[in-house]
């Protein structure tokens, strides 16, 4: 991928939010690299503070729990067109409590979060991205939790499937499973049901 696809990619992303001016974001490319993150790597390690944010460009990533007894419990996933980065942990300057790995070979714009700070606090315009980000972020956490209460789990398999249907061949099963709340068995007996074993 070039320079310039990429910066058209975090436009098309950007605008898609809200109608942020072109000159902005192009101060935000100007302070970003390109980055190949290759398969399997880790992107924000648990337990370490992060310091770089990354917009995804092409690839998907698996954000990711490790409970006391090493089982890793998938949080979400990253897909082309969003950020990449554990924030909470990078704005309150603490340890990330997940783990961020590439699930295939992918290309990010990758950049300093302090940097990007320093942006915003010359141009209050950044904030009304800002807020329909996290706006953006908080519903879809929502329809989780709902998902989680309200839904079966076959239901949201096919929600998974709707939402992730040109990823799915990238992510295994048991990370599909532990992404809806169910064990690796749950999930094949759903997809036996479903005849797509």
């Amino acid at each position: 991928m070039d320079k310039e696809t990429a910066r058209q990619l975090l436009h098309q992303s950007m605008k898609s939010l809200v109608d942020i001016p072109d000159k902005l974001i192009d101060q935000l490319f100007d302070i970003c690299h390109l980055v190949k993150v290759k398969k399997r790597s880790v992107f924000v390690q648990a337990g370490d503070i992060p310091e770089i944010m990354g917009f995804n460009l092409n690839g998907v990533f698996r954000l990711f729990y490790v409970d006391e007894d090493g089982n890793d419990l998938t949080k979400g996933f990253s897909i082309p067109g969003r950020f990449v980065v554990s924030y909470s942990a990078m704005a309150q300057n603490r340890p990330s409590y997940f783990t961020i790995e590439a699930l295939v070979d992918t290309h990010i714009l990758q950049f300093r979060y302090h940097l990007w700070v320093k942006l915003m606090e010359k141009d209050t315009r950044w904030y009304i991205f800002l807020y329909k980000l996290v706006e953006t972020v908080y519903i879809m956490k929502e329809l989780r939790e709902k998902s989680f209460l309200l839904d079966n789990a076959t239901t949201r398999y096919l929600q998974f499937k709707k939402e992730y249907s040109q990823w799915e061949n990238q992510i295994k099963l048991y990370q599909i499973a532990s992404y809806i709340g169910i064990t690796p068995e749950a999930l094949s007996r759903i997809r036996k049901k479903l005849n797509l074993t």
